[in-house]
């Protein structure tokens, strides 16, 4: 397994365990609470301090363990490059939905649908996060498997 690959199953599960950092944060019986802004903003920072632990870490130990021989070539630069791209359509759609979903609570007021108050703080804070998260594990996700392809 490659150095690369090590590093995308490292970040990987550090964005599983952070988001679910995130949602114990917001949700009580996975139902968004309203969360004040003080709390909002100390959960963002916990968040992206985690994160860049979490990754500066995993770097220190995968160069330490590579000696310094870590370098990419073609290969990987390809792989990274097609993971990128299918990270940005994946948050380019689900930006889209929650845009429509807007749209549309607002349109048809009273539709059967399964509904989100984006209108609120803490929902939309949770809902544009989680965004971010999804685009960054399904970047690491194909990664993996473009690795193992």
């Amino acid at each position: 397994m490659s150095q690369h690959e090590q590093f995308a199953w490292g970040s990987l599960v550090a964005s599983v365990a952070t988001w679910l950092f995130l949602t114990m944060r917001m949700t009580e019986s996975w139902m968004i609470v309203n969360a004040s802004a003080r709390h909002m903003i100390w959960t963002y920072a916990a968040v992206v301090i985690l994160m860049i632990v979490a990754h500066a870490v995993l770097g220190g130990v995968l160069g330490a363990r590579a000696g310094g021989q870590a370098g990419k070539d073609e290969r990987d630069l390809a792989i990274a490059a097609r993971a990128e791209r299918l990270e940005g359509i994946v948050v380019l759609v689900a930006v889209n939905v929650l845009i429509i979903h807007a749209l549309a609570q607002a349109a048809f007021a009273g539709h059967m649908l399964p509904s989100i108050d984006l209108r609120t703080l803490p929902v939309l804070f949770y809902a544009l996060l989680t965004v971010l998260f999804v685009g960054h594990i399904t970047s690491q996700a194909a990664t993996i498997w473009l690795y193992r392809a």
